[in-house]
Order: C-alpha cells, then sequence, then structure tokens
C-alpha cells in the first residue's frame, strides 16, 4: 500500500462507518413508522423475509451450498433465541420511545459485552475498562431517571434488547472459529420468521398492502447496505479509528426522529448520552491497546 492509500484508506474508513450509521438508521425509522400498523412479530417475520434474497447472493460470493453447512447447530439456536429477543425488543423499543432515545440506551450494548466476554469468555478485563463500564452504567440512569416523574418503565426494553445485543455477539465469538458467516446469518434469519410466525395466535396480523411490501424490501435492502458498509469500514480502518464513529448512528437517530415525528430529546437524555458514548469509545480503544500489547 502506497504512502497516499496509508492516508485515504482510514478516512475512507470513517466515511463509511458514518454511512452505516445512516443506513441502520434509516432501518430503525421504518420500523417505527411499520409498528404504527402491524404487531411486532409480523415486522420480524416480514423483514426477514426481505433479507433472505441478500443470503443467498452473499452465499453465492462465499462458495455456493457448502457456505450453508452447520456444524453446531445447538448453538445456533441459541443465537437464534438471543438475537429473536434483541429484534422483538428493538421494535418494540423504538414504537413507545422517541428512536433517538431507543438507540442511545441500545448503545449499553457494549459494557454488557464487555462485562460477559470477562465472566463468560474468561477474557481479562482491567480496572479502566471495568470503570468505563460503571461510567457507562451512570450514564443510561442519567438517561432513564429511574425514580423520577419522567421515568416510563418502557425504557427495559431497550435494556433487554441490549443485553440480548451483547449476548449474541459474545455467543457469535465462539461461533465464528468452526461456523461459516453464511450459515449464521441463515439459521438467525430463519429464527426470525419461526418466532415472527409464532405470535400470530396472540396478535392481529394486519394484511400488507403493496407500499407496505415495497417499505419492507426496501428495509431489507438498506439493512444489507447498512452491514456491507460496516465491514467495508472495518476493512479499511482500524478499529481504533473507526469504532467511534459507529456512534454517529445516535446523531442520524436524533435527526430523523426530530425530521419525521418532531421528537427532540431534553438535557439529560443528551447528557447521559454523551457519557454513555465516551464509555463506549473508551472501552474500544482499552480493548484495541490490550489487543496490541499481547
Amino acid at each position: 500500500m502506497s504512502l497516499t492509500d496509508q492516508r485515504v484508506a482510514p478516512l475512507l474508513g470513517i466515511v463509511l462507518m458514518v454511512a452505516s450509521g445512516l443506513f441502520m438508521n434509516l432501518n430503525n425509522a421504518i420500523l417505527k413508522w411499520l409498528s404504527a400498523d402491524f404487531p411486532v412479530g409480523e415486522i420480524m417475520f416480514m423483514r426477514a423475509v426481505a433479507i433472505l434474497p441478500a443470503i443467498g447472493l452473499f452465499a453465492v460470493w462465499r462458495g455456493g451450498w457448502a457456505a450453508f453447512r452447520i456444524n453446531r447447530p445447538s448453538i445456533h439456536l441459541v443465537r437464534i433465541v438471543v438475537n429473536g429477543t434483541s429484534g422483538y425488543f428493538f421494535i418494540l423499543s423504538v414504537h413507545f420511545l422517541p428512536l433517538a432515545t431507543a438507540v442511545a440506551i441500545t448503545f449499553a450494548a457494549p459494557l454488557f459485552i464487555t462485562a460477559f466476554a470477562a465472566i463468560f469468555l474468561n477474557e481479562r478485563v482491567g480496572w479502566r475498562r471495568w470503570g468505563a463500564v460503571a461510567v457507562g452504567f451512570i450514564g443510561i440512569l442519567v438517561i432513564t431517571r429511574p425514580g423520577s416523574a419522567l421515568f416510563q418503565l418502557v425504557v427495559v426494553f431497550p435494556l433487554i434488547c441490549a443485553i440480548a445485543s451483547a449476548s449474541r455477539d459474545v455467543i457469535t465469538r465462539r461461533m465464528t472459529a468452526g461456523e461459516s458467516s453464511v450459515a449464521i446469518m441463515l439459521t438467525t434469519n430463519l429464527g426470525s420468521m419461526a418466532i415472527g410466525l409464532a405470535t400470530v395466535p396472540f396478535t392481529d396480523w394486519a394484511m400488507p398492502e403493496r407500499n407496505d411490501i415495497l417499505i419492507v424490501m426496501l428495509c431489507g435492502a438498506i439493512v444489507g447496505v447498512g452491514h456491507f458498509t460496516l465491514i467495508e469500514a472495518y476493512r479499511h480502518a482500524e478499529a481504533a479509528i473507526a469504532a467511534p464513529f459507529r456512534y454517529t448512528a445516535i446523531i442520524w437517530a436524533g435527526l430523523l426522529g426530530y425530521i419525521v415525528w418532531g421528537d427532540l430529546p431534553d438535557g439529560w437524555a443528551i447528557a447521559g448520552t454523551i457519557i454513555v458514548i465516551v464509555s463506549g469509545i473508551y472501552i474500544a480503544r482499552r480493548e484495541y491497546i490490550t489487543r496490541r500489547q499481547r
């Protein structure tokens, strides 16, 4: 790589990471929009169906049917459960809460990942990262303000989503050694479809119109682009450089929430969000330094 490429690549990685945050929050905004007319399970099912073609294309790129081979079905099943839990409660979160607030609380996931990695993966976590985890949870308390008149029980939904997301990511670390990315994507997506269908006896599904189907298809395409730009961001820039810009997703969430629904976070929510972001960035930086030292 030339000197010019070495300078341009990190900038490209940052741009791609910021773009990924935009695409992911366009998806989140669509989910919030759909949640006004459709039950959560139906949204999960429709979006999973819309993502299937992208998985097929990815499989062709990665070697065809062999990419779908599953070596450990049990761990796939566990991941399906925690991923389905994360998806279900995230849709509930954006339905009941302003988009920016829901996204900000779900960014507690890196805090849980650090704690879970120490407990379940026996990864060494120093006092600095434990301190950052504690500060991050203080940020969550600032956002949610338990005990105040403004506290809503629905803030539990994004917290459950964050815990489930962290569990999913810790499980994924164990899976990647023996399972292909395509197989993981396929089983997770089929699991989301099954979880969505399981809600049929308990909710009233609505017949989607043509425009609804087009919106769901657009949602699937946006998710695909968002994941692709995220992967490419880490390909062009080191994690320590690109990861902090992942938090620009909260800015996109705030802008979309204001433009579409007129939601504006108050000062406490902004302050808590900043604390969570700083804690997450510090944890990512410390993990990078620790890996380099090892």
